[in-house]
């Protein structure tokens, strides 16, 4: 498969620290087993790559990924623990069921909590959106790891 960043995206990978080929390896593991939601031409995938959780915003344009952002977080995904309302039109690939809006468990360095996510209950999948992903748990991160500092 064929990639394409833009600068711009590769100025985002880049202050927050992710690599070229990580989001590849995530949009690859996502169109090889279909493991991704989707909305219209939007697809977000996710893998875990090391003690990251990986994301990839990307869309498919014949044979080419066209990259539109990649964020990450150090939290594990652990359990759905609501589900509240339709994602607008988001879709596991996977299975075919609609997402939904909900919270799922996060734990990192010892303390577990709950945060806003799309979700696919039957599967038990979790997704988290790029705001959260790079202000919120990027934020709790930080404060756990000066607080075990």
């Amino acid at each position: 498969m064929e990639f394409e960043f833009s600068d711009a995206v590769k100025e985002v990978l880049g202050s927050r620290g992710l690599k070229e080929d990580d989001i590849k390896a995530v949009i690859e593991y996502a169109e090889g087993s279909n493991d991704k939601i989707t909305n219209g031409e939007k697809n977000i995938a996710k893998k875990e790559i090391g003690d990251l959780t990986v994301y990839a915003d990307y869309s498919v344009d014949g044979g080419k990924a066209v990259v539109n952002s990649g964020y990450a977080h150090k939290m594990k995904i652990l359990d759905i623990v609501q589900d509240t309302s339709d994602a607008e039109g988001w879709t596991y690939a996977k299975n075919g069921a609609q997402v939904r809006k909900g919270h799922s468990n996060l734990t990192y360095m010892g303390a577990t909590r709950s945060g806003p996510c799309m979700c696919e209950p039957t599967s038990g999948e979790s997704w988290f959106e790029e705001y959260l992903a790079a202000s919120a748990l990027a934020a709790a991160e930080g404060l756990f790891e000066q607080k075990r500092a």
